[in-house]
């Protein structure tokens, strides 16, 4: 036998084999606990922001863009 080990040291029975399997369990259930937590959030988040929709600032740049855009098509026919 090795030194530092006792007997049966090292040995899994069932039983450490089913509160391995128990503490594995718990862990990917507190993990998909958080999980659905975080996607909760960022759906919420995300929401609200399509909700505020876009600012009156950002269409007027988007206007003009498409604006000059098409003036650049045109001078180039």
């Amino acid at each position: 036998m090795p030194e530092g080990k006792r007997w049966g040291q090292g040995i899994s029975t069932m039983a450490d084999k089913k509160s391995d399997k128990k503490h594995k369990q718990q862990a990917m259930e507190g993990k998909s606990n958080a999980d659905v937590l975080i996607s909760s959030r960022l759906k919420t988040y995300y929401d609200s922001i399509v909700e505020e929709g876009t600012p009156d600032h950002f269409l007027d740049l988007l206007e003009k863009l498409d604006a000059a855009e098409r003036a650049a098509k045109e001078k180039d026919r």
